[in-house]
């Protein structure tokens, strides 16, 4: 049995199965957001799903510059959340613009040369 501290009302808007992925995403997110600072560039790979759509608000609330990364259907999503800049995968490929600071990637189908090659000096 949980202890009442590590609970929290679900949201009446929410269905159960809709509530009960935040946690999960939440964490992803939080995990994956943890070092990012006021003024870097930021790439989040898969923006438009749970976790990158709680990375946009988190690496936006730190100060970044967010760019997102998702398929023509999640752009309009993506800037409702707070992206700065949207990018369709199926359209432009992310890693030949000019480096990014920090890039989180929730969907891994980059070679980890490519993910580099989106990196500045010193990115994480």
């Amino acid at each position: 049995m949980a202890p009442a501290s590590a609970l929290a009302r679900k949201p009446a808007e929410l269905t159960f199965v809709e509530a009960s992925t935040i946690p999960q995403a939440g964490a992803i997110a939080t995990q994956g957001t943890e070092r990012m600072e006021a003024g870097q560039r930021v790439l989040i790979n898969g923006a438009g799903g749970g976790s990158g759509s709680f990375a946009i608000q988190l690496a936006k609330q730190a100060g970044a510059h967010v760019t997102g990364v998702d398929n023509a259907g999640k752009l309009d999503f993506m800037r409702t959340v707070g992206a700065d800049e949207v990018i369709d995968y199926e359209r432009q490929d992310f890693t030949r613009l000019p480096p990014f600071d920090h890039v989180l990637d929730l969907v891994a189908h980059r070679s980890v040369r490519a993910y580099r090659r989106a990196l500045s000096p010193g990115g994480r």
